[in-house]
């Protein structure tokens, strides 16, 4: 199976390369909303769900009670995604088959998903999918770490959007996190597996950390949860689209609005729509108004809401051509700033932070490139204070590899744990804050202003209003950086564009707007006895909740604080117990304590506190008005409703008149004062050993919990981590691979019966080749032999594993074992003609014995009969000497008139050597003596057509000889069937005559 290259592309906002989706403070993406360049052919989504499944150490596990229960007609495709090395031979496919009715099978270039179908990643494969087609590509071998889960997740929202399934199951590490984040950031939905059930928490921990999980459930019952899911409306193939009416989209606001003080009335509606019915689909509600209700009866469903209609998915450097082009523009405004000049930035709506620290990054290569070192301000602001807070700890998981880059990520990042962490230098430059960009006030005196996908989610009239706020806050010539499926509308005349592709602008100063101040959007809300729809009973504030329950409970003097000790709500008259402190006002309950009182009641809110429980102290001596009162002390968590759950009511009350005690006889010493002052001193006693108690038991409490950090830290030794997976997933196949022994045992029968034909193939083909063949170990004892060689060496069956130097063989002189030895000694093949007592003759060849581990492990013997190539040698030889003894010139040529051979009297009537006239043409022999017109037509005219030639008469022109007369004889030879003519030429010289006229 082939692989393709992973090559790094620039995307839009939809793009995988990056994740898809992004900032706080905006709801989701709808796709047809997505925009982007426009310029990448995408497959979009399937006509059924797809469902890709990542899996780390102990996760065998979990897959196969998740597909046991499986239905085999979910109409859904499954991938799984798990961490083996490459070249790793993956038992999964079998396991998994095992576990479900549903075809199982490895995945591979090419290959579309069908639905009820699963497909497993190959090991060290990084898959992605395309168009609803599987691609497995070749991993960047300078990418680390290497993350598949992550890789395929986001493909699987980048190409199948909201019908985009993800499930993160055991593992350790943080692989997935970021890829479920792009499958929420394109509506689709994400479960992770409870991690109390998980055999390794890594994973599902840090998916659940981001709080975007739809589910965390058991592996068994995941398969109830995921096929209600797939059966409704939200996902069905050719639905009309549901439409929230406006009736019932306002009442959300509503709700929306008094539960998080947020406006999202003047966000796109066709955005919120698609959020809201994705979780109506989640809790199998059909209809809004069934919907409006249950969150109404569920406010913990509205915080949920909220944070989906919040996108906090981003990541570093998205779109990096995009930020190629930026760099071009920030260098040339940092070279034209003052020296000592602070320069300011603005990200509104950074989510998680990744864009603000992105352009933090950038800024600094800029700077230090140019070699201007300058003071920087990033304000990044969010409407998520969840988000801001992760932004602010500037911690991520290990996917940011793939987009920050190796060498930025060893340059502004530290290696800490399953992560990394920005270093101090980046995130010094950042300032993080909660704001609501449609209503705070904006930061000013800006040199940038990066606002990327935050305006497609507003409609055009917020749009309209914000982009003059934008101008407001830049300085002239200031930057402002948007996304690239967003523009600045009809206002030219605020902004010159720089680059139109990646939409960077410059502040423009004109008249007409350099004096006009912007109209900054105000979205104050009503108050809410105002503001309630009709049909909608107001979610009660919860100073009305307290009063009510307080009444239920015939409450004297109460206060309720949260878990800061913060005042909320006081009931009845609590001047005796409680005043206000010298100095700035503050809230703080302890402050607003009477003497006596502060320091049972910190006690009481300690123990409370750390055993969870209602506690209540009697007789707390508390001083008021000059005197001392003695006040029954009550702690009380309030655990429902539930929006006031966590917060704790404080009851102060008059101590109960105790029965009169008798009169007793005065003391002889001491008096009343002094018995108070004694039962004071024991209540400030017991309140200290009760302090210390509590606090040894809190230090105890927190030595085992850094006793189990450290223990924690020291598992997830990195070095450890890759290969523990690895071993927890080969421990666990073997488990499996247990039961089906038998299956197993019977294929290796199968296999030894197949290895013992083959055995008999190959000794059946050494006897077949004629070729005797020796096989010996390394200190020369026979280990096989052909029945050829039993011609050559005495040998019987049983010699087998005998030395050599114990048998005698038949050659002449036998030197078998110190050629064998010598070859041992310098690995270098020996080749000799050996002559054996009958008078046969062989080439033996001795060679090494090479295992497949490149390992010598003995030698090999081969004898091959050349008998026959002996004689017909000699008897060449016997030719030649013949030959050789003829007093007449004579020549072989072949077929194209080359000389093969000449004999002695040749070269001396003719003045030449073998040198000069072996293989080349007759005619260019003895420098061209015999380039001669008669010549040529006797060999190539008339010899052809007759197998020979008798007594031409030819006269050669021989240097220092003068021209001399030759007869010549010539005979077509054949020597076989196939082998070329060759032609044998006599040339006999006509003696001169005498000078008495006689020859």
């Amino acid at each position: 199976m082939t692989r393709k290259k992973i090559r790094k592309k620039s995307t839009d906002s939809t793009g995988q390369g990056n994740a898809n989706g992004k900032t706080a403070g905006s709801p989701a993406r709808e796709p047809a909303e997505s925009g982007g360049t426009g310029n990448i052919d995408k497959g979009g989504p399937a006509e059924f769900p797809v469902v890709g499944i990542g899996a780390s150490a102990g996760g065998l596990e979990a897959m196969v009670e998740l597909f046991r229960r499986m239905p085999a007609d979910t109409g859904m495709a499954f991938v799984v995604v798990t961490h083996q090395h490459t070249g790793h031979v993956s038992m999964l496919p079998g396991l998994l088959a095992h576990e479900t009715a549903m075809p199982v099978s490895e995945a591979s270039n090419d290959m579309r998903v069908e639905p009820n179908h699963v497909y497993v990643a190959p090991a060290g494969a990084h898959l992605a999918l395309l168009g609803g087609v599987l691609e497995d590509m070749e991993p960047d071998p300078d990418m680390t770490p290497h993350l598949p889960i992550d890789y395929f997740f986001r493909s699987l929202a980048d190409d199948q959007r909201d019908h985009a399934i993800c499930i993160v199951l055991s593992g350790t590490g943080t692989d997935g996190t970021l890829g479920l984040r792009a499958v929420k950031a394109e509506s689709g939905m994400a479960m992770v597996q409870e991690p109390t059930s998980a055999k390794y928490a890594g994973m599902p921990a840090s998916a659940i950390s981001t709080g975007l999980a739809d589910f965390v459930l058991p592996p068994a019952e995941m398969p109830e949860q995921l096929a209600a899911y797939a059966r409704g409306t939200y996902l069905a193939t050719g639905r009309e689209p549901r439409t929230v009416p406006h009736e019932p989209l306002q009442k959300i606001f509503v709700l929306l609005r008094n539960r998080t003080g947020h406006d999202f009335s003047a966000y796109k509606a066709n955005t919120i729509r698609r959020r809201i019915e994705r979780r109506m689909n989640l809790h199998q509600i059909t209809t809004p108004g069934d919907y409006v209700r249950y969150l109404m009866e569920t406010p913990h469903e509205i915080d949920i809401l909220f944070k989906e209609l919040l996108i906090s998915v981003t990541n570093f450097f998205r779109d990096a051509d995009a930020w190629s082009a930026l760099q071009n523009h920030l260098e040339g405004l940092i070279a034209a700033c003052p020296d000592g000049h602070t320069l300011r930035a603005w990200v509104p709506g950074s989510a998680t932070g990744e864009e603000a620290y992105s352009l933090a990054i950038l800024l600094r290569e800029c700077m230090t490139r140019l070699e201007r070192p300058l003071d920087v301000q990033i304000f990044a602001t969010d409407l998520d204070s969840t988000a801001i807070e992760t932004a602010r700890a500037g911690y991520y998981p290990d996917g940011i590899a793939v987009d920050v880059g190796a060498k930025r990520l060893e340059r502004f990042f530290e290696r800490e744990d399953n992560g990394f962490r920005v270093r101090k230098e980046i995130r010094e430059m950042l300032i993080f804050a909660p704001q609501n960009v449609i209503k705070d006030p904006p930061f000013t005196r800006l040199d940038i202003l990066s606002c990327r996908n935050l305006l497609i989610y507003l409609d055009a009239a917020l749009q309209k209003k914000l982009l003059p706020i934008f101008h407001y806050a830049l300085k002239p010539g200031g930057l402002l950086f948007l996304g690239p499926s967003e523009t600045i509308g009809g206002f030219d005349e605020l902004f010159d564009s720089l680059d139109r592709h990646w939409k960077i602008f410059r502040r423009l100063e004109s008249v007409g707007t350099a004096q006009a101040m912007p109209e900054f959007p105000a979205f104050v809300p009503l108050p809410r006895e105002v503001a309630k729809p009709r049909g909608i009973a107001a979610v009660p504030r919860i100073a009305a909740v307290v009063e009510r329950m307080l009444m239920n409970r015939f409450a004297p003097a109460s206060v309720v604080i949260n878990d800061r000790n913060e005042v909320l709500y006081i009931h009845g008259h609590t001047g005796a117990y409680l005043e206000p402190a010298q100095g700035e006002p503050h809230n703080d309950l302890l402050e607003m304590a009477r003497e006596g009182l502060r320091i049972e009641l910190a006690a009481a809110l300690r123990e409370s506190s750390v055993k969870d429980k209602n506690v209540r102290k009697n007789a707390v001596r508390v001083k008021t008005n000059g005197g001392y009162a003695e006040v029954d002390l009550a702690i009380s968590r309030l655990r429902e409703p539930e929006n006031v759950r966590g917060l704790v009511l404080v009851t102060f009350g008059p101590t109960s008149p105790a029965e009169p005690a008798p009169a007793a006889e005065p003391a002889e010493t001491g008096g009343e004062g002094d018995d108070k002052r004694v039962a004071q001193l024991e209540r400030e006693l017991r309140y200290l050993n009760e302090s210390h108690q509590t606090t040894r038991e809190e230090l105890e409490t927190s030595n085992e919990e850094l006793k189990a950090t450290n223990e924690e830290l020291q598992s997830t030794n990195e070095e450890l981590q890759s290969t523990n997976e690895e071993l927890e997933t080969s421990k666990e196949e073997m488990q499996s691979l247990n039961e089906e022994l038998t299956t197993v045992n019977a294929e290796l029968q199968s296999k030894l019966d197949e290895l013992s034909q083959t055995s008999d193939d190959m000794q059946n083909l050494l006897n077949a080749t004629n070729i005797a063949t020796l096989f010996l170990d390394d200190e020369l004892r026979i280990k096989r032999y052909t029945e050829r060689a039993e011609a050559l060496v005495h040998l019987r069956p049983a010699d087998v594993g005998r030395p050599i130097s114990d048998l005698a063989s038949n050659l002449k002189p036998d030197t078998i074992v110190a050629d064998c030895r010598r070859v041992l000694k310098t690995l270098a093949y020996r080749e000799a003609e050996v002559e054996t007592v009958d008078g046969s003759y062989y080439l033996m060849r001795i060679m090494p014995y090479r295992t497949a581990g490149n390992v010598i492990d003995g030698l090999v013997l081969t004898f091959v009969d050349i008998s026959r190539v002996h004689a017909g040698e000699a008897a060449r030889d016997y030719f030649e000497s013949i030959v050789d003894t003829v007093r007449e010139p004579l020549l072989v040529l072949d077929e194209k008139m080359r000389v093969i051979s000449a004999n002695r009297v040749y070269y001396n009537t003719f003045y030449s050597n073998a040198e000069e006239t072996a293989g080349k043409e007759i005619y260019r022999v003895g420098g061209g003596t015999m380039d001669i017109p008669e010549l040529r037509r006797l060999l190539e005219k008339i010899l052809p057509k007759s197998t020979e030639l008798n007594d031409y008469e030819v006269e050669f022109d021989l240097p220092g000889q003068g021209k001399r007369k030759f007869i010549l004889n010539a005979r077509r030879l054949r020597q076989g069937r196939n082998t070329p003519e060759r032609i044998l030429l006599a040339m006999e010289p006509v003696p001169k005559p005498r000078g008495d006229g006689k020859s």
